[in-house]
């Protein structure tokens, strides 16, 4: 069972690399559920930490009917993430029958090139789960990132379906609400990898005008997730 930090900080990714995570998935706003990272966060990230890199590829918060505009802007995201060299890009869309969008999937995957492909948390708003599974295998998708509800509404239920339905075809990645608690059960039925960010809400940078509360990592949260697996 591989472990993904999700990081949208500087902070994040070197904690990453000090508790030896076997990837992380690099972003900015998880306020927001997270949003396409500057490709100078990236960069950085490349060139000081020794780390797996994979990139969010998603220009706005919301759900993930794209228009044909919104396309092409995550398209030329995508080609400037493949400049930088890293491992993988993570993205995902919806047609109007709430089905992965092969066409927009079609785009970005050209643009991809050689890089793994991850279907994000869209998932969780699929119509049709198996079909959509199927669907991500015929296309060469590596791996889906799910919290299981398009599945089941307990996730040790949803990760034993859809390990069932993927048979290995493609890795089945859960997070999206993950706990400590629920890591042995989840590593136990043989899940592919487990997601999480290990942050805390806190406000930040109070007295200023723009005091906001932000997602920001915390060591030790990172640190009882990854003792819950052992």
């Amino acid at each position: 069972m591989k472990w993904e930090l999700c990081v949208a900080s500087l902070e994040g990714a070197r904690l990453a690399e000090k508790h030896g995570l076997d990837r992380i998935e690099t972003c900015i706003a998880l306020e927001q559920g997270g949003l396409t990272p500057s490709t100078a966060l990236v960069k950085w990230i490349r060139d000081t930490l020794d780390l797996e890199q994979h990139v969010l590829i998603r220009q706005r918060a919301g759900g993930f009917h794209y228009s044909y505009d919104e396309i092409v802007v995550m398209r030329d995201q995508i080609l400037d993430i493949r400049s930088l060299g890293v491992k993988g890009i993570v993205v995902g869309a919806l047609d109007a029958s709430g089905l992965p969008d092969k066409q927009a999937l079609e785009t970005w995957k050209r643009a991809a090139g050689d890089m793994d492909l991850t279907f994000h948390r869209a998932f969780d708003d699929v119509s049709d789960w198996e079909k959509s599974l199927e669907l991500l295998v015929s296309m060469g998708f590596n791996r889906i990132l799910t919290s299981g509800v398009s599945v089941s509404s307990e996730m040790e239920k949803a990760c034993s379906l859809l390990l069932e339905k993927a048979n290995g075809r493609i890795e089945i990645m859960m997070g999206g609400g993950l706990k400590p608690r629920m890591v042995p059960a989840l590593k136990a039925l043989g899940v592919d990898a487990l997601h999480f960010s290990g942050t805390e809400m806190k406000e930040v940078d109070q007295g200023s005008l723009f005091t906001t509360r932000l997602l920001i990592p915390e060591e030790e949260r990172i640190q009882h997730f990854l003792q819950a697996g052992l």
